[in-house]
């Protein structure tokens, strides 16, 4: 049975918008400034609903979503018959990705899959799917901007290389 799109889910965020360069939107990486707005807060339940809803399509099973205290992501694996697939929700933002290797301890991922057939499911319930070449741009191609000051202030610190660095981290 083909997923629909429920019109309760609000779409995605446009975590890049515009033509090059890219914007960036606020909360990307997980920090805010002291005093700001806090930074919200993605629909765990729905992300596992749409977890459930890919297996089916994929004919696999979805073990347990965790995240580690520092990390901007959770990290669920969906398995099937000899085949799994790692897929990273960001904890802000309504993206997702799918990691070449799970993530392992305090280690971000840095390299990154085309997403399977199966995550049009994630689509479909709103939330973004980025693919190879997107999370592959690198920082200084895009527009950070909208970022919060600490925001920028970590970036400059840890200094990721590409988008899916800058968002799927375990900066502290």
């Amino acid at each position: 049975m083909a997923a629909r799109k429920n019109p309760e889910y609000p779409k995605a965020p446009a975590v890049l918008t515009g033509g090059l360069p890219w914007r960036v939107d606020r909360g990307a990486t997980g920090f805010w400034d002291a005093g700001g707005k806090p930074l919200p807060s993605t629909d765990l339940t729905r992300f596992r609903a749409v977890c459930f809803a890919a297996a089916r399509t994929a004919g696999g099973r979805v073990g347990v979503v965790t995240r580690l205290a520092t990390a901007t992501f959770h990290v669920v694996t969906i398995t099937g018959r000899g085949w799994s697939r790692t897929v990273l929700c960001h904890a802000h933002l309504a993206v997702v990705a799918f990691p070449s290797a799970p993530p392992q301890g305090w280690g971000s991922p840095r390299t990154f899959d085309e997403p399977p057939d199966w995550a049009g499911q994630f689509a479909l319930a709103g939330f973004r799917v980025l693919g190879q070449v997107e999370l592959a741009t690198p920082v200084e191609e895009l527009d950070l901007s909208s970022l919060a000051g600490a925001e920028r202030t970590q970036a400059r610190h840890w200094r990721p290389a590409t988008l899916g660095e800058l968002l799927f981290n375990c900066w502290d």
